[in-house]
């Protein structure tokens, strides 16, 4: 690894170090060895492992406590409800994605979430999806309030803060599991369509928070109207992300074949 350049030293040690979590291989809690140690394995700089560990710190991979050492943080991989989109690095392998929960918001006004959910009160779930350190994708779940609320009584935990802002999502459930299999699993309500639309647009307020991006900035769109029995509308989704140079693979859900296309 010596003869490579030092940005791509820092991304082939922070990959592979994802790569290791993505296969079980290291756990939630686990300690990563000391700097010096990786430094010795990779046979790279002290600086460029600091660098690599300061990239997966800031999307929440890992967490480094002074005194302590590294320790692979709560953040889990990400569910199956984005399996729909993959991203290849420069040898055509696939990236894990990692998932953090950002908030869940009660919402009022109207927009195309509402018009498709045929329902005003609404909750919207935020998530940022990350492929190692160089990818980075905004999710907006929403669903019915009285949906949203039914898993809480099912044991979907939220902590709620008064004055109607925003709740602020704890459970280790909502960060773990699909949210599509916990409708199915826990409502006894299924995803059985999806619509995909797919575009080139800015993205929304709340998403471009999340991305740390002006809301003129055009990149990847990606809207799903999810559909259950007799076709009720179950959920809609807003995925958005900024220019990125990795391949990226949308899989038609439903179908064995795959639509490849590349953004930059």
């Amino acid at each position: 690894m010596t003869d490579l350049p030092s940005r791509t030293k820092q991304r082939a040690i922070a990959d592979s170090i994802t790569g290791r979590i993505a296969a079980g291989r290291l756990r939630e809690g686990d300690r990563l060895p000391s700097e010096e140690q990786l430094a010795r394995d990779y046979e790279v700089s002290l600086g460029t492992v600091q660098k690599a560990l300061a990239d997966l710190a800031r999307v929440g991979v890992i967490t480094r406590e002074h005194g302590r050492g590294t320790f692979v943080s709560g953040t889990q991989l990400a569910p199956a409800d984005v399996r729909f989109l993959q991203f290849r690095d420069a040898r055509g392998r696939s990236l894990p994605l990692f998932v953090r929960v950002i908030k869940a918001t009660r919402l009022k006004g109207a927009g195309v979430w509402s018009r498709f959910l045929g329902q005003r009160a609404c909750v919207r779930i935020d998530r940022l999806f990350e492929a190692g350190p160089r990818v980075r994708l905004a999710s907006e779940f929403y669903l019915r309030a009285a949906d949203y609320a039914a898993l809480g009584a099912a044991g979907f935990q939220v902590n709620r803060k008064t004055g109607g802002r925003s709740d602020q999502q704890t459970s280790q459930a909502m960060r773990a599991d699909n949210l599509r299999e916990l409708l199915e699993r826990r409502l006894s309500l299924p995803t059985l369509r999806v619509e995909q639309l797919i575009r080139v647009a800015p993205p929304t307020a709340s998403s471009a928070r999340m991305l740390g991006l002006k809301t003129v900035t055009p990149g990847f769109s990606m809207e799903l109207f999810g559909h259950t029995v007799n076709e009720r509308p179950l959920y809609y989704q807003r995925i958005f992300g900024g220019p990125f140079t990795d391949s990226l693979v949308i899989i038609r859900e439903g179908h064995s074949d795959r639509a490849a296309e590349r953004s930059r």
